[in-house]
């Protein structure tokens, strides 16, 4: 975490911006709509059976939060409801840009929603499919190669949380193995989950 990162962290832990469960940072009440969201998945006996885990739990598990921020001018915007295409395209279009998946609430809206953006490895989410930024955003960073290679196996660019043509190998035992898909320059201002 950088020295700025690190900082703004402290001071929300001081001003009481926590959740006092996990001691994760909570600072706006969407994150904590989030958050509580992210707890409540519980699999199904058949999920339970096949997986290791849920969406949610993964993003838990391996989550970081990112500061909503404005689509830079020399970025375009994206086709909506294409935020996994829009995302992938920019993160092999711009080797400073990184994939991030997970869940994110869009303003005027009461659930949070799987989707996709990048972050510039300084925290931020840079949505591209969304009109407006939304208020919270809880995802995980992905190396390009990783995107790329599940885009050429399943022969289109979609979820990979919710990537049902290959098995779901990330909420399976590839869930287990975060060397061959976690991007550590892409971790967000802070952790989702239990570990934060």
């Amino acid at each position: 975490m950088n020295l700025g990162r690190r900082e703004c962290v402290l001071a929300r832990i001081a001003a009481g911006n926590h959740d006092s469960e996990s001691g994760a940072v909570v600072v706006t009440p969407e994150q904590k709509a989030l958050l509580d969201f992210l707890r409540s998945s519980e699999p199904t006996p058949a999920a339970k059976a096949l997986l290791k885990r849920t969406m949610q739990q993964f993003v838990l598990n391996y989550g970081w939060w990112y500061e909503p921020s404005e689509v830079p001018e020399h970025v375009s915007l994206g086709t909506l409801q294409e935020c996994h295409k829009n995302a992938a395209n920019l993160a092999m279009a711009n080797d400073s840009l990184i994939y991030c998946e997970g869940y994110a609430l869009f303003k005027g809206t009461s659930l949070p929603t799987l989707h996709s953006w990048v972050t510039d490895g300084q925290g931020k989410a840079i949505d591209n499919t969304w009109p407006k930024p939304g208020v919270a955003y809880a995802g995980v960073p992905f190396l390009t190669g990783f995107v790329t290679l599940t885009a050429l196996k399943r022969h289109a660019i979609g979820s990979l949380l919710d990537d049902y043509d290959n098995g779901f190998p990330l909420r399976a035992d590839l869930g287990d193995r975060p060397d061959e898909w976690f991007e550590p320059r892409g971790r967000g201002i802070t952790r989702v989950g239990d570990e934060a």
